[in-house]
């Protein structure tokens, strides 16, 4: 129990260790994401200071170039102003015309510049310095976007304008401030050169002014000055971001910004005090480089948005966020999982464990049986509850010693031993392991009740044994008791018959045939019954053909039909199997009991009979206008011994069996059966039996029949429906009479008295009055009945062919009628039976057939009649005292005697005739045998016996 409260904490913690280490992955996969975001800031962040310096390069580069500019042109003019007189009329010689004179423009509105372009040293040095300037503005001037060149002379502050581009002259306002700022600014600061920036129209560019003394012998002679185009897009590197670029003054002030359109969201508020800056500021809302652009007092700042960073960080950060939750997702999905497949049934497996364990336990203790656990080295015992103490100890120690010795054999799982009070006791084992030994568990169970109920069941199945051959005594004596009495009536009543009888007597013979038939018929319905029951009716299926069976019932229920003025029809689908494998002989009893039943509670109207397939079952339905069956009754149709009432009249004689029997028979030819019906409408009964090894006729159509024509006048619409069908089949071409004009040549078919107006070629009509197969009344006319209406293709044969020789459409259904002749008065055959009346009747049977007869009492008086005559056939009762008749077939085939041997007997069983066979006979007949019995039994072997005659007379 401490094992598996233990493994139920440990699976618990395991859980949750679980659960966190999950969580531990995801938290480490954030942070890494987290890591990689911020080491992606830095590296942006230090790309962007590297993008701030290569900016702040472009910027001190210009500064620079526009301080070697204007220290370039005060070095030219410094020399041109130390030069002496002389020397400036040389060069102004030697450059004369060489450049235009330049704009003189006042620097106050009161100063008068033609003074000053009087005074000849001035005029000297600007005219030397135009030489110069001419010479830059071809060479220089674009490449440095130098605009204009101003010379101002430091007494008179007139100034000359060396323009480059071609612009208007013009003072321009910002020089003027700034020249004055210079003249009132400290001696000290008027050594240094003055820089500053003007505004243009368009945002980001505009003019750099840079204005720088001249000094000779420490007296200020003059100042110069030029005019650059700057443009802050130059000032920064070609960058996707939107970097803001602003100028400072001296003052910290903006003179001039790039922040414009995206820019926009670059500028800044504040600016940063220090002359040196890179950081944040506003609250890392924006990233600052501020650089001081030497030697000028102005200065550069660099600004971007921190969001605008942030923007293009944004789908890192959407997919980092994205992973991870994608990550926790997964991880906890698998979690979940895992714990679902690994920790949950583990620890439901523990819970159960513990709870089978306890379960197992109390199981044992209160078990109805023994059980024990047995080392098998020893035998010893282990565990054990008190009943299989109390067993064991009943238990002697040679049973002990060989039931260890089975147990270690391993050759049976279980072992009966009695204990020393007689009981009987059963040890059940299986091999285990238990505490690292092999042992058996065990379970002894108590089965002297067992032992003494089968005891007990062996002692009831012995008796059912004996109830049962009782039964089958009580049957074959009853059938043969019952049969050879009833042989006597029969037989004489078939010979009465085949003589000429005085009027009256015919009919009284025809009652007590018709009595012993019914009473012959309920004889075998019990005996038919009493076999299904007790399972000795067995199915003997064969190859017959399925339209045959319908045809001879149809034939042999016609007459009784017509006397009844019924109308009987048969239907057989074109798609019917030729032949199949069934039981002919029980299917024929089964649609004779229906047949029959439907013509006796059929009063008026008509029976029909139709055979169709359905998939792969074969169907028999036989429908009849009778008084019906009530619903409620319906439920007991197939109960045996049941005669219901029908329609409100009286049961009819017999046992109640008939429809019980075809059910079982049905069912033992694995179809079954099915009733509907109505009272006053009538009743049908359908068979279905399924289709084993069906074969089926060639589809091929005749050409006699293919494509002629021929005309129905049919009232009944069923059988129009089914000529239709079956005509179609064969290729002919049906058309509907209407009284219309018909070809000569054509078939006229009808079920009316009417002829047609034009005499066809054959005109057949449908009677169910006409017995027996078609018949030509008169030329050209056909009656043919409606129990054989399949047979019309083959009459239409023989009417297309007029061919007279045909067979008919079918054979009349007549019964045999035995002739007495010729033909058999060479075959001698000896009658053996203990009966005297029976004996005679045999032979007065055999004699009307025409055979030479020679009678025996019993086995013993035919061996004797044997000695002294020859015979061909021996036919023997099967049941007569002394010698019966399978003694006597013995005895004969033991002397090497192979005359034909057939056996009569009043037992119906099948056994009887199995057992006949098995003595060595080699047919049996079953009481009452009749003529048309006895003589296709007799022609049989008749004819062979003429064919081994001349064989041994060689």
């Amino acid at each position: 129990m401490k094992y598996f409260t233990s493994f139920r904490t440990t699976v618990k913690i395991s859980r949750y260790l679980f659960r966190t280490l999950a969580l531990l992955l995801w938290a480490l996969g954030a942070l890494l994401s987290a890591f990689y975001i911020i080491s992606q800031l830095h590296q942006r962040e230090s790309d962007l200071r590297q993008e701030y310096y290569t900016s702040f390069a472009q910027a001190q580069a210009y500064i620079s170039r526009a301080t070697s500019i204007i220290r370039e042109i005060k070095y030219v003019a410094e020399n041109r102003l130390n030069a002496g007189s002389s020397t400036m009329e040389t060069l102004n010689g030697v450059f004369a015309g060489k450049t235009g004179k330049p704009d003189m423009l006042p620097l106050y509105p009161n100063t008068d510049c033609r003074r000053a372009d009087a005074d000849a040293d001035y005029h000297n040095a600007v005219d030397s310095l135009s030489y110069f300037l001419s010479y830059w503005k071809d060479s220089f001037s674009d490449a440095y976007d130098l605009n204009r060149v101003f010379y101002i002379n430091g007494e008179n502050l007139c100034m000359a304008d060396f323009n480059f581009r071609g612009a208007a002259a013009s003072m321009p306002k910002s020089l003027q401030e700034q020249v004055i700022k210079y003249r009132n600014a400290r001696q000290n600061d008027r050594q240094n050169d003055l820089y500053w920036v003007v505004p243009g129209a368009r945002g980001g560019s505009g003019n750099f002014y840079l204005l720088t003394p001249i000094y000779i012998a420490n007296k200020l002679q003059a100042l110069l000055g030029v005019e650059m185009s700057i443009r802050l897009e130059d000032f920064s590197t070609a960058s996707s971001l939107p970097i803001g670029i602003t100028l400072l003054d001296a003052g910290n002030m903006p003179v001039m910004s790039l922040s414009e359109g995206e820019r926009k969201a670059s500028a800044l508020n504040n600016y940063p005090s220090p002359a040196s800056y890179y950081g944040y500021t506003d609250g890392y809302k924006n990233l600052v480089m501020k650089k001081n652009l030497a030697p000028s007092s102005l200065s550069i700042v660099y600004s971007l948005a921190v969001n605008q960073v942030v923007e293009n960080f944004k789908p890192l950060i959407f997919n980092a966020l994205l992973l991870n939750v994608l990550s926790a997702t997964l991880l906890f999905m698998l979690a979940w999982l895992f714990e679902r497949r690994m920790f949950s049934p583990a620890q439901k497996n523990a819970l159960q464990l513990e709870e089978n364990e306890q379960f197992n336990r109390k199981i044992v203790a209160s078990a109805p049986v023994g059980i024990c656990i047995l080392r098998i080295s020893d035998g010893a015992n282990l565990i054990s509850n008190e009943l299989a103490h109390n067993y064991l100890s009943l238990l002697t120690f040679e049973d002990r010693q060989r039931i260890i010795h089975i147990i270690c054999g391993q050759q049976v799982n279980f072992v009966d031993v009695m204990t020393s009070n007689n009981n009987n006791l059963q040890i059940s084992f299986v091999h285990s392991r238990y505490r690292n030994e092999n042992v058996a568990i065990c379970v002894l169970v108590d089965i002297s009740a067992r032992v003494r109920m089968e005891e007990s069941l062996q002692e009831m199945a012995a008796a059912a044994e004996q109830t049962s051959q009782a039964k089958s005594m009580f049957l074959a004596t009853v059938s043969h008791e019952l049969r050879t009495p009833l042989y006597g009536i029969i037989g004489n009543l078939d010979l009465i018959k085949t003589k000429a009888l005085p009027d009256g007597v015919d009919r009284l013979v025809m009652a007590m045939d018709n009595s012993s038939a019914l009473l012959l018929s309920i004889i075998s319905d019990i005996l038919d019954f009493s076999k299904i029951e007790s399972e000795q009716l067995k199915i003997e299926p064969r190859g017959f053909s399925p339209r045959e069976v319908v045809s001879h019932i149809a034939g042999n229920y016609l007459s009784l039909v017509v006397k009844k003025r019924l109308g009987l029809y048969c239907f057989i689908d074109p798609d019917v199997p030729l032949n199949l494998r069934g039981d002919p002989v029980r299917l024929q009893q089964v649609l004779s009991n229906l047949l029959n039943n439907a013509i006796k509670f059929t009063h008026s109207g008509c029976l029909v009979v139709r055979v169709y397939r359905d998939a792969d079952y074969l169907l028999f339905q036989i429908r009849d206008t009778g008084v019906g069956i009530q619903q409620r009754e319906l439920l007991r149709l197939f109960d045996p011994f049941v005669q219901l009432g029908s329609g409100g009249q009286q049961q009819s004689h017999g046992t109640g069996l008939g429809l019980a029997i075809c059910e079982k028979l049905v069912n033992l030819m694995d179809g079954d059966i099915d009733v509907e019906s109505e009272t006053g409408l009538g009743s049908q009964f359908t068979i279905r039996l399924p289709l084993y090894q069906a074969s089926y006729a060639p589809q091929v159509l005749s050409s006699d029949l293919y494509g002629r024509v021929c005309w129905l006048h049919v009232r009944n619409a069923a059988l129009e429906v089914y000529l239709t069908r079956l005509l179609g089949a064969e290729g002919m071409m049906v058309k509907r009479h209407t009284w219309q004009d018909i070809d000569h040549e054509s078939v006229f078919i009808t079920d009316d008295d009417d002829a047609p107006a034009c005499r066809p070629r054959a005109w057949i009509r449908f009677m169910v009055n006409h017995i027996g197969p078609a018949q030509e009344m008169s030329d050209g006319e056909w009656w043919l009945s409606t129990a054989f209406a399949d047979a019309l293709p083959l009459l239409l044969l023989k009417i297309c062919r007029g061919d007279q020789a045909t067979a008919q459409a079918l054979p009349a259904p007549s019964a045999m009628a035995p002739t007495a002749g010729d033909l058999n008065n060479d075959i001698r055959i000896l009658v053996v039976d203990d009966h005297p009346i029976n004996r005679r009747l045999l032979a007065d049977q055999l004699e009307s057939l025409g055979y030479q007869v020679i009678t025996a009492n019993d086995g013993v008086d035919a061996l004797g009649t044997l000695q002294k005559q020859s015979v061909d056939i021996i036919l023997t009762d099967v049941n007569m005292p002394n010698m019966d008749g399978y003694q006597l077939t013995r005895r004969l085939r033991g002397q090497g005697v192979q005359l034909p041997v057939i056996g009569v007997t009043a037992n119906a069983l099948a056994e009887e005739k199995q057992r006949c066979l098995d003595a060595g006979m080699d047919s049996c007949l079953s009481k009452p045998v009749t003529l048309s019995v006895l003589q296709p039994a007799l022609a049989h072997f008749s004819q062979q016996t003429r064919q081994q005659s001349p064989a041994d007379a060689g």
